[in-house]
């Protein structure tokens, strides 16, 4: 089971422990932690930080694991062929998927390296003649604000996963390096779901492109993407999702937020994932983080959006078009929202910030907050931006 790298070196034993390895192997050497807990034909062992618990072991067969390899790899025509700038850390399902399995099923070779800052990744790819790099929002963006705009004529394949490419960021790299970014959808429980194949439906973000050849996809009453595939972890035949989406017109994914509890605001109803979606079309913004607070008996949005635009901008913007119960509260624009080592937006971190800038915010136990989020092909990433590199 890969452990996250970072876990304090001092957290390691207890973690390893309390997720039922029996040996955790670190640079020191190999240390016995007593009778393994995990039994069966288990191949890799995900570690997932879900909204149900934090560091959830997923169990993976060899069979599942191989069959998600294939089906990524096919999806995305990599191979022996390709040479894979790979920054991503091995141990993420996003990583084991695009990298690791098509390196040992197909014999794509890896260009890899421990650390890494943005600016050293355009001169990267032209001198080891990179054809392949897959990474995450957070890069992309760092990548699309370089003064750097010589072409990257190796690359053939760039790859977006982890949360959602704004088509800002999209267009941005495709204008400066002229590479256009293909968005994966994918979560740890279930490996790869869906994959823009042209690079168009990112370009627009118009979607996260259809579902792989052997992935079945449905979205319920609900809203929540289920999914049955044979690369589910366990013994699952199918797994539901606490992502929320629906179908568009061609027959793609449009993702739509989290299935966050519905929450009553002026006597309507509303997913504050929907707000959160709506932000993200404004012009300028990058990302969005909405949750629900409650105060006095009353329900009301807060929202933090990623922008170099004004606040009061924004605003404006959004009530060209929003209905005023659906308008945030409290509001923060930030230019970079702040994340935790997998990538994903960090909620103390975050509510922090609202506490410094609207001191009247109820505290978090006082508050209904949305769930942690889960992960979809998390990964650790160092960046010039970064408020703390791992």
């Amino acid at each position: 089971m890969p452990l996250d790298a970072t876990i304090p070196a001092e957290s390691l034993v207890s973690t390893a422990r309390e997720l039922g390895a029996s040996h955790v192997w670190t640079s020191s050497g190999l240390e016995s932690l007593g009778l393994p807990r995990w039994r069966g034909r288990s191949a890799v062992i995900k570690i997932s930080s879900g909204s149900r618990r934090e560091c959830a072991p997923l169990p993976f067969s060899a069979e599942a694991m191989i069959e998600d390899g294939q089906n990524t790899a096919t999806a995305m025509e990599t191979g022996e062929n390709d040479v894979a700038l790979a920054l991503l850390p091995f141990g993420h399902s996003y990583a084991l998927g695009s990298l690791i399995l098509p390196f040992l099923l197909r014999g794509m070779r890896l260009a890899s390296a421990k650390e890494f800052l943005v600016r050293q990744i355009p001169s990267w790819i032209r001198d080891h003649a990179i054809t392949f790099f897959p990474s995450v929002p957070d890069v992309w963006r760092a990548l699309g604000q370089l003064s750097d705009e010589s072409a990257l004529r190796s690359l053939r394949l760039a790859v977006s996963a982890g949360t959602a490419l704004s088509a800002e960021t999209a267009k941005r790299i495709y204008d400066r390096f002229a590479v256009k970014i293909h968005s994966l959808y994918g979560a740890s429980e279930t490996g790869s779901i869906s994959y823009d194949g042209s690079g168009d439906a990112t370009l627009e973000e118009r979607s996260v492109g259809r579902p792989l050849p052997r992935v079945s996809v449905t979205i319920r009453r609900s809203g929540r993407v289920s999914i049955a595939s044979r690369a589910l972890y366990g013994r699952h035949q199918r797994v539901t999702l606490p992502d929320l989406a629906e179908w568009n017109e061609l027959g793609e994914i449009r993702l739509l937020g989290r299935a966050d509890p519905v929450v009553t605001i002026g006597g309507r109803k509303i997913h504050p994932a929907e707000v959160e979606a709506l932000l993200r079309r404004l012009p300028s913004v990058t990302d969005a983080h909405v949750r629900s607070v409650r105060s006095q008996s009353r329900n009301y949005l807060i929202a933090a959006v990623e922008s170099q635009t004004d606040a009061d901008e924004l605003l404006r913007l959004l009530a060209d078009f929003v209905p005023s119960w659906k308008i945030p509260r409290l509001f923060l624009c930030l230019p970079r929202l702040p994340r935790n080592g997998r990538g994903k937006v960090e909620e103390k971190a975050l509510q922090t910030l609202f506490r410094a800038a609207y001191p009247q915010l109820p505290s978090a136990e006082a508050s209904k907050t949305r769930p942690l989020a889960t992960g979809s092909s998390d990964s650790r990433i160092q960046t010039e931006n970064s408020a703390s590199l791992p």
